[in-house]
Protein backbone atom coordinates (compact mmCIF):
# COMPACT_ATOMS: atom_id res chain seq x y z
CA UNK A 1 0.00 0.00 0.00
CA UNK A 2 1.29 3.23 -1.33
CA UNK A 3 2.36 5.74 2.09
CA UNK A 4 0.45 8.65 1.99
CA UNK A 5 1.29 11.88 0.84
CA UNK A 6 1.88 14.35 4.27
CA UNK A 7 -1.03 17.04 3.96
CA UNK A 8 0.81 20.82 4.83
CA UNK A 9 -1.34 22.90 6.82
CA UNK A 10 -2.84 26.16 5.94
CA UNK A 11 -0.33 27.65 8.24
CA UNK A 12 2.48 25.72 6.96
CA UNK A 13 1.31 26.90 3.26
CA UNK A 14 1.16 30.26 4.76
CA UNK A 15 4.55 30.65 6.37
CA UNK A 16 6.24 29.15 2.67
CA UNK A 17 4.27 31.56 0.95
CA UNK A 18 5.21 34.53 2.81
CA UNK A 19 9.12 32.89 2.95
CA UNK A 20 8.89 33.32 -0.81
CA UNK A 21 7.50 36.90 -1.07
CA UNK A 22 10.16 37.74 1.96
CA UNK A 23 13.18 36.28 -0.75
CA UNK A 24 11.87 37.67 -3.69
CA UNK A 25 11.61 41.21 -1.62
CA UNK A 26 15.88 40.74 -0.67
CA UNK A 27 16.27 39.60 -4.23
CA UNK A 28 14.79 43.08 -5.55
CA UNK A 29 16.16 45.52 -2.82
CA UNK A 30 19.60 43.81 -3.93
CA UNK A 31 19.15 43.85 -7.32
CA UNK A 32 18.33 47.94 -6.98
CA UNK A 33 20.90 48.61 -4.66
CA UNK A 34 23.37 47.04 -7.12
CA UNK A 35 21.63 48.88 -10.07
CA UNK A 36 21.98 52.41 -7.91
CA UNK A 37 25.65 51.48 -7.51
CA UNK A 38 26.21 51.23 -10.79
CA UNK A 39 24.25 54.35 -11.75
CA UNK A 40 25.98 56.63 -9.53
CA UNK A 41 29.69 55.02 -10.13
CA UNK A 42 28.79 55.68 -14.18
CA UNK A 43 28.47 59.44 -13.95
CA UNK A 44 30.97 59.83 -11.05
CA UNK A 45 33.80 57.57 -12.66
CA UNK A 46 33.51 59.94 -15.79
CA UNK A 47 32.84 56.73 -17.90
CA UNK A 48 30.39 58.23 -20.12
CA UNK A 49 32.48 61.28 -20.92
CA UNK A 50 35.46 58.92 -21.77
CA UNK A 51 33.88 56.22 -23.42
CA UNK A 52 31.02 57.76 -24.79
CA UNK A 53 28.12 55.27 -24.16
CA UNK A 54 25.30 56.42 -22.17
CA UNK A 55 24.22 54.23 -19.01
CA UNK A 56 21.97 52.45 -20.67
CA UNK A 57 23.96 51.28 -23.51
CA UNK A 58 26.62 50.20 -20.81
CA UNK A 59 23.91 48.76 -18.54
CA UNK A 60 22.06 46.17 -21.04
CA UNK A 61 25.48 45.93 -23.34
CA UNK A 62 26.82 42.62 -21.96
CA UNK A 63 30.24 43.73 -23.51
CA UNK A 64 30.13 47.67 -22.68
CA UNK A 65 29.14 46.37 -18.52
CA UNK A 66 31.99 44.17 -18.60
CA UNK A 67 34.46 47.02 -19.68
CA UNK A 68 32.70 49.56 -17.27
CA UNK A 69 33.54 47.19 -14.55
CA UNK A 70 36.73 46.61 -15.61
CA UNK A 71 37.69 50.31 -15.90
CA UNK A 72 35.76 51.57 -12.54
CA UNK A 73 38.44 49.39 -10.57
CA UNK A 74 41.57 50.33 -12.34
CA UNK A 75 40.64 53.94 -11.60
CA UNK A 76 40.14 52.73 -8.14
CA UNK A 77 43.57 51.20 -7.74
CA UNK A 78 45.38 53.53 -10.11
CA UNK A 79 43.42 57.04 -10.38
CA UNK A 80 41.21 58.81 -12.61
CA UNK A 81 43.89 60.58 -14.68
CA UNK A 82 45.67 57.21 -15.00
CA UNK A 83 42.96 55.21 -17.01
CA UNK A 84 41.39 55.82 -20.55
CA UNK A 85 38.46 54.33 -22.58
CA UNK A 86 38.10 53.55 -26.92
CA UNK A 87 42.10 54.41 -27.14
CA UNK A 88 41.87 54.62 -31.12
CA UNK A 89 45.46 53.63 -32.68
CA UNK A 90 46.87 52.80 -35.83
CA UNK A 91 48.46 49.34 -36.14
CA UNK A 92 51.07 48.37 -38.48
CA UNK A 93 48.87 47.64 -41.61
CA UNK A 94 47.51 51.44 -41.16
CA UNK A 95 44.13 49.79 -39.83
CA UNK A 96 42.43 51.55 -36.91
CA UNK A 97 42.67 49.53 -33.47
CA UNK A 98 40.44 50.19 -30.85
CA UNK A 99 41.63 50.05 -27.28
CA UNK A 100 38.65 49.13 -24.58
CA UNK A 101 40.63 50.11 -21.45
CA UNK A 102 44.71 51.16 -20.90
CA UNK A 103 45.85 52.33 -18.14
CA UNK A 104 49.06 54.57 -17.84
CA UNK A 105 51.79 53.76 -14.77
CA UNK A 106 54.83 53.73 -12.98
CA UNK A 107 54.65 50.37 -13.56
CA UNK A 108 54.23 49.98 -16.72
CA UNK A 109 51.60 50.40 -19.41
CA UNK A 110 48.04 47.75 -19.13
CA UNK A 111 46.61 46.87 -22.21
CA UNK A 112 43.41 45.36 -21.00
CA UNK A 113 41.24 43.12 -23.77
CA UNK A 114 37.71 42.55 -21.75
CA UNK A 115 35.71 39.47 -22.37
CA UNK A 116 32.66 39.47 -20.25
CA UNK A 117 31.80 35.95 -21.23
CA UNK A 118 30.54 32.73 -18.75
CA UNK A 119 31.19 29.18 -19.36
CA UNK A 120 34.18 26.73 -20.10
CA UNK A 121 36.51 28.59 -22.32
CA UNK A 122 39.15 26.64 -24.86
CA UNK A 123 41.52 27.84 -26.41
CA UNK A 124 45.79 28.35 -26.96
CA UNK A 125 48.17 31.10 -27.81
CA UNK A 126 48.17 29.00 -31.19
CA UNK A 127 44.42 29.22 -32.48
CA UNK A 128 42.69 31.33 -34.27
CA UNK A 129 39.74 31.24 -32.79
CA UNK A 130 39.29 30.39 -29.05
CA UNK A 131 35.57 28.49 -28.49
CA UNK A 132 33.00 29.09 -25.43
CA UNK A 133 31.05 26.66 -23.88
CA UNK A 134 27.72 27.00 -21.81
CA UNK A 135 26.46 23.65 -22.19
CA UNK A 136 26.52 20.82 -24.50
CA UNK A 137 23.70 22.64 -26.67
CA UNK A 138 25.32 26.27 -26.79
CA UNK A 139 29.33 26.69 -28.38
CA UNK A 140 30.33 29.97 -29.49
CA UNK A 141 33.21 30.65 -30.98
CA UNK A 142 35.47 33.93 -31.24
CA UNK A 143 38.98 35.10 -32.27
CA UNK A 144 41.59 34.44 -30.30
CA UNK A 145 42.22 37.17 -27.53
CA UNK A 146 45.73 37.36 -27.17
CA UNK A 147 46.05 38.02 -30.45
CA UNK A 148 43.73 40.54 -30.46
CA UNK A 149 45.25 42.23 -27.81
CA UNK A 150 48.56 41.71 -29.58
CA UNK A 151 47.74 44.24 -32.03
CA UNK A 152 46.67 46.47 -28.92
CA UNK A 153 49.89 46.04 -27.37
CA UNK A 154 52.05 46.65 -30.91
CA UNK A 155 49.67 50.09 -32.04
CA UNK A 156 50.67 51.30 -28.16
CA UNK A 157 54.50 50.37 -29.08
CA UNK A 158 54.82 52.00 -31.88
CA UNK A 159 52.52 55.13 -31.27
CA UNK A 160 54.42 56.01 -27.84
CA UNK A 161 57.86 54.64 -29.45
CA UNK A 162 58.44 52.33 -26.68
CA UNK A 163 59.70 48.93 -26.13
CA UNK A 164 57.40 45.73 -25.29
CA UNK A 165 58.90 45.57 -21.98
CA UNK A 166 57.03 48.81 -21.20
CA UNK A 167 53.80 47.38 -21.67
CA UNK A 168 51.39 45.14 -19.63
CA UNK A 169 49.49 43.15 -21.96
CA UNK A 170 46.54 41.13 -19.75
CA UNK A 171 43.18 39.17 -21.19
CA UNK A 172 40.36 39.34 -19.05
CA UNK A 173 37.44 37.39 -18.58
CA UNK A 174 34.31 37.38 -16.03
CA UNK A 175 34.39 35.53 -12.94
CA UNK A 176 31.84 33.29 -14.20
CA UNK A 177 34.20 31.92 -16.51
CA UNK A 178 36.27 28.63 -16.48
CA UNK A 179 39.74 29.03 -17.80
CA UNK A 180 41.10 25.63 -17.16
CA UNK A 181 41.13 24.42 -20.41
CA UNK A 182 43.04 27.42 -20.92
CA UNK A 183 46.89 26.50 -22.80
CA UNK A 184 48.85 29.71 -23.33
CA UNK A 185 52.43 30.42 -22.59
CA UNK A 186 53.30 32.00 -18.86
CA UNK A 187 54.11 35.24 -19.45
CA UNK A 188 50.71 35.56 -21.55
CA UNK A 189 48.15 36.72 -18.98
CA UNK A 190 45.31 35.21 -19.04
CA UNK A 191 42.90 36.22 -16.28
CA UNK A 192 39.64 35.78 -14.60
CA UNK A 193 38.61 39.61 -13.31
CA UNK A 194 39.00 39.18 -9.22
CA UNK A 195 42.79 37.63 -10.99
CA UNK A 196 43.24 40.25 -12.95
CA UNK A 197 42.53 43.09 -10.12
CA UNK A 198 44.76 40.61 -7.82
CA UNK A 199 47.42 40.96 -10.36
CA UNK A 200 47.62 44.69 -10.54
CA UNK A 201 47.53 44.93 -6.99
CA UNK A 202 50.78 43.40 -6.72
CA UNK A 203 52.61 44.75 -9.93
CA UNK A 204 52.04 48.10 -8.76
CA UNK A 205 53.19 46.72 -4.89
CA UNK A 206 55.81 45.17 -5.89
CA UNK A 207 56.59 45.75 -9.63
CA UNK A 208 59.82 47.77 -10.53
CA UNK A 209 59.72 50.97 -11.92
CA UNK A 210 59.56 51.25 -15.68
CA UNK A 211 58.72 54.31 -16.60
CA UNK A 212 59.11 58.10 -14.69
CA UNK A 213 56.69 60.22 -13.71
CA UNK A 214 57.20 62.59 -16.45
CA UNK A 215 56.59 59.94 -18.76
CA UNK A 216 53.70 58.60 -17.42
CA UNK A 217 52.26 62.29 -17.58
CA UNK A 218 53.09 62.67 -21.56
CA UNK A 219 52.04 59.32 -22.36
CA UNK A 220 48.62 60.17 -21.00
CA UNK A 221 48.72 63.48 -22.64
CA UNK A 222 49.72 61.82 -26.15
CA UNK A 223 46.99 59.35 -25.44
CA UNK A 224 43.77 61.35 -25.03
CA UNK A 225 44.33 62.55 -28.34
CA UNK A 226 43.48 59.10 -29.44
CA UNK A 227 40.41 58.74 -27.35
CA UNK A 228 36.64 58.87 -28.04
CA UNK A 229 36.51 62.13 -25.94
CA UNK A 230 35.19 65.95 -26.28
CA UNK A 231 38.09 68.26 -26.82
CA UNK A 232 37.11 70.51 -22.84
CA UNK A 233 37.72 66.80 -21.16
CA UNK A 234 40.84 65.83 -22.93
CA UNK A 235 42.03 69.27 -22.08
CA UNK A 236 40.55 68.82 -18.33
CA UNK A 237 42.18 65.55 -17.98
CA UNK A 238 45.40 67.18 -19.02
CA UNK A 239 44.58 69.99 -16.00
CA UNK A 240 44.29 66.87 -13.66
CA UNK A 241 47.26 65.10 -14.83
CA UNK A 242 49.64 68.56 -14.71
CA UNK A 243 47.75 68.68 -11.03
CA UNK A 244 48.85 65.47 -10.08
CA UNK A 245 52.08 65.68 -11.16
CA UNK A 246 52.96 69.16 -9.81
CA UNK A 247 51.96 67.21 -6.37
CA UNK A 248 53.88 64.40 -6.63
CA UNK A 249 57.34 66.15 -7.31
Amino acid sequence: MAARRKQVSPIESLVLLLWLIIEAIIILIIRIIKFLYDLITFFASKYKLKSGNNFFKTYFNKGNYGEFVLYRKMIHLLGKESVLTNVYLENKNTDTTEIDVLAVSTKGIYVFEMKNFAGYIYGSDQDQNWTQVLNRWSKHQFYNPLRQNYAHTKAVELFLEISKESIVPMVVFSNRSKLSKIDVKEHHNVFQYKEAVKFVKKNEKKGMDILSLQQKQDFVIRLLDRCNMSEEIKQKHIDDVKALQNKVV
